[in-house]
């Protein structure tokens, strides 16, 4: 049988025709028995129901980038593979495969896209006054139009992509908001402990050590015999020598080194029994030390006539003859070694002692004025 060659022409120009046809059909088909069945139109698609695409330059200039097929004529040799990018300013087709049409790539300003309109599987707009169609087709299934039947399941799978670029189109920055992470919780920064500032220990005060009187000390008391009285002592300070006052009158020192010093007091008179003496040192902080002692004061007794009568020299001499004045004139003279008492004075009367000297006894034993 002889094969005709303009028979076998019409025949393949016919089965090209077919799959035209099929690949444009299901949105045709699509959106009239949407129409009839009364579900949503182009313009009605659910925001919620979509492919969420690839997000880039989400803080510069946020595109939304999907993987599509472009269909630039009416034949499958017409189709190429890509990457659709939406933005708020303009939409973008960059040609991935074939390499051979990398020219069908296009770009356009979104002031001159027009006539968006979605039906089923496939995305129709003029840009820049040239019709587009374009198709949500993942990556892994660029090529698969080429196999005939399998483009009409890939175009089928990618009928919720479609609707997420018609979108995107429509509303960018409801897209958008879809896919932008949320926020990252503010990071939670400890904050530190802050101790409150240490007091600051009160400056220590000088030390006094006394040399004189013996024993003196704070809160003693201290039993002299001699009036008047000199305090001496010895200051010392760590930052310096001390300023030193006894009984709040300045004392006289001399410095024995860089933090100490020697001090003393001008003659202080004391009277009979308790003598107070407040010794303060103060250094540059004013720090001060404070000793606080007690001065007891007695004087000492007379001295002594080394022939002083005693009461059994008085009584002897009365017994010897002696006459009571001439020993009134001893006793006056001589003075008496003893403190006569009451009865001492009656054995002197019995004795045969006059008035002249049970007086001279008593004069020569009271205390010096």
């Amino acid at each position: 049988m002889r094969c005709d060659p303009q028979s076998s022409r019409r025949r393949f120009a016919t089965a090209l025709l077919f799959l035209t046809l099929v690949l444009c059909a299901p949105g045709w088909v699509t959106e009239a028995v949407g129409q009839r069945r009364g579900s949503k139109t182009s313009d009605d698609t659910d925001a919620g129901d979509f492919t969420k695409p690839l997000l880039l330059n989400a803080g510069a200039n946020p595109t939304l980038r999907y993987p599509v097929a472009n269909l630039s004529g009416w034949s499958v040799f017409s189709i190429s593979y890509g990457w659709f990018d939406v933005t708020r300013e303009a939409v973008r087709y960059t040609v991935v495969e074939p390499k051979g049409k990398a020219s069908e790539g296009f770009e356009a300003p979104m002031s001159e896209v027009t006539d968006i309109k979605l039906n089923a599987a496939s995305l129709m707009f003029k840009a820049s006054k040239k019709k587009r169609n374009v198709f949500y087709m993942p990556q892994a299934s660029w090529g698969s139009i080429h196999s005939g039947p399998g483009s009409m399941a890939a175009a089928g799978r990618g009928a919720m992509g479609t609707g997420s670029m018609f979108q995107a189109m429509k509303n960018f920055d409801r897209v958008l908001a879809m896919v932008t992470p949320p926020p990252a919780a503010p990071a939670v920064v400890a904050q530190p402990v802050v101790s409150p500032p240490k007091p600051e220990a009160p400056p220590a005060p000088p030390a006094i050590a006394l040399i004189n009187p013996p024993g003196a000390g704070t809160n003693k008391v201290v039993e002299v015999t001699v009036s008047p009285l000199i305090v001496r002592g010895v200051a010392m300070d760590s930052a310096g020598i001390p300023v030193v006052t006894i009984n709040d009158s300045p004392t006289n020192m001399r410095p024995q080194s860089a933090q100490s010093t020697e001090f003393w007091s001008d003659p202080i008179p004391l009277q009979l029994g308790d003598n107070r003496v407040q010794i303060i040192a103060s250094n540059a902080a004013h720090a001060e030390a404070k000793l606080v002692f007690t001065v007891h004061y007695t004087p000492p007794p007379p001295p002594q006539n080394p022939h002083a009568l005693g009461k059994a020299d008085i009584l002897g001499l009365l017994n010897g003859g002696v006459s009571s004045s001439r020993l009134a004139d001893l006793v006056k003279d001589r003075g008496i070694k003893f403190t006569p008492t009451a009865e001492d004075l009656d054995q002197i009367r019995t004795a045969g002692g006059s008035d002249e000297l049970v007086q001279a006894l008593q004069q020569a034993a009271a205390p010096p004025k």
